[in-house]
């Protein structure tokens, strides 16, 4: 599969592939007349690529947890970034709750 293909099918850039080729956290795709050509488990990488990154890991971080070689050095990563999650949760649950208090102080509105 072609570039512009696998990216529309992952729903992401053809530049963020070439990207993540570039940057290591994918190995060098194969070429056939010098055009990348995607395999299924080029795009199987790709989609827990994008997983990771949706979940806020770092490019350094996949990076981390593919040199990893332990199943707990990899949980302690992840683990991590769960905690970081949960922190940002809790900030912006406490901002929607002062806007909450806010809305509710305004006075009524009337036409």
């Amino acid at each position: 599969m072609k570039i512009n293909e696998a990216a529309k099918q992952l729903q992401t850039s053809a530049w963020t592939l070439r990207y993540y080729e570039q940057v290591g956290i994918m190995a060098p795709v194969a070429r056939i007349s010098g055009m990348r050509d995607y395999t299924a488990a080029d795009i199987a990488q790709i989609k827990s690529i994008l997983d990771l990154r949706d979940c806020g890991v770092t490019i350094e971080e996949i990076k981390q947890l593919q040199a990893e070689n332990s199943v707990a050095g990899q949980r302690q990563i992840l683990t991590m970034q769960a905690t970081e999650l949960r922190t940002q949760i809790d900030q912006l649950q406490d901002s929607l709750e002062r806007l909450e208090t806010k809305i509710t102080r305004l006075p009524a509105y009337i036409d």
